[in-house]
């Protein structure tokens, strides 16, 4: 493969730079929407390990997927005053010819045998895009400064 997109994207940061950069979206948020209730607008998702391992499992089932995409989406349509939940959504991305940025693996490929990793047998009009995530504040550590900007961090 050639795809630019083959190669590692874990970049570690200092924790004080990721403290910040949650505290930057926050402000963000609180900033653009300053009728919500602070304690309620997105701050994280949470994606099980039991959800990550079945994402790995379609990475190993074919060598041409690149790696993961994931999209933010809103559970319905915006209206003001009404609860929303910010979630993402994912997806497969595969490394197809003419997409230089990988191409979105929208539907499960047929005899690849990843319909048997499919929780619904590949039953849901074949779909590949996964909404398994869990948002913040409803399942958040309250206490992590990534959460809150305290100067909580605790070097271990």
């Amino acid at each position: 493969m050639s795809n630019p997109l083959i190669n590692p994207t874990k970049v570690i940061i200092p924790v004080d730079a990721a403290i910040a950069k949650t505290t930057h979206w926050r402000n963000f948020m609180a900033e653009n929407f300053p009728e919500t209730d602070v304690k309620a607008l997105p701050k994280a998702v949470y994606i099980s390990k039991s959800d990550i391992q079945d994402m790995a499992r379609y990475c190993e089932a074919d060598d041409s997927i690149l790696g993961v995409r994931a999209y933010f989406t809103l559970e319905n349509e915006f209206k003001e005053g009404e609860k929303n939940e910010v979630k993402f959504i994912m997806v497969l991305v595969k490394d197809t010819p003419g997409y230089y940025n990988g191409q979105d693996l929208l539907y499960i490929p047929p005899g690849l045998g990843m319909e048997a990793l499919s929780p619904d047998g590949g039953e849901l009009d074949d779909s590949n895009v996964y909404d398994f995530t869990r948002p913040c504040p409803d399942c958040c550590d309250l206490t992590s400064p990534l959460f809150n900007g305290g100067d909580g961090a605790k070097k271990r």
